[in-house]
């Protein structure tokens, strides 16, 4: 608890900032990252739990929509992110036009098909040498594919697949 009295900055999800080991903070202000893939609902959590005077909202309008498991819970609305609901109310937003972490090969189509061209790389692709040790199909490419060819399987909810994380696990000790 001293830790968290004492933060700077405190990082939790949408949903546990409203949990108890939180409880009695109060926060100026709140950023939630990636608000269009979060649901209108989970992000009210921290702006009502925590009483911020300043919100910011980081999120991109092309990436997947928020996860709902409830087809009832979608069909009434609640699959709407918070950042879809205020872009549609008319709240001005601004868009971040250069990306830095791909190689701009990776982001060119992206950049040009869901983008409308409006996104940029601000890297040269030099910048992003390949690493040796993986079957690259080519030099130009900074891309490959590794067949794994095991189905993946249900532990509990979740889908796992041991083979392809042991290939995963041989080509990060080949790099």
């Amino acid at each position: 608890e001293r830790l968290l009295e004492e933060a700077d900055v405190i990082c939790a999800t949408t949903v546990a900032s409203g949990g108890g080991q939180l409880s009695g903070f109060s926060f100026h202000g709140i950023l939630v990252d990636e608000v269009a893939q979060a649901t209108e609902t989970s992000c009210l959590v921290p702006i009502v739990c925590r009483g911020a005077q300043q919100l910011v909202l980081c999120g991109d309008h092309c990436q997947l929509p928020p996860s709902v498991q409830c087809r009832e819970a979608e069909q009434r609305g609640f699959s709407l992110s918070l950042y879809s609901r205020l872009v549609q109310a008319g709240v001005n937003y601004s868009f971040l036009d250069t990306q830095y972490r791909a190689h701009p090969m990776l982001m060119e189509f992206s950049a040009n098909v869901i983008y409308e061209g409006k996104l940029k790389h601000g890297i040269d692709g030099s910048d992003r040498p390949r690493p040796e040790g993986i079957p690259w199909p080519g030099l130009e490419c900074p891309a490959t594919f590794i067949e794994c060819n095991v189905e993946e399987h249900l532990e509990g909810e979740s889908k796992a697949n041991s083979a392809e994380a042991e290939i995963v696990r041989d080509v990060l000790q080949n790099v």
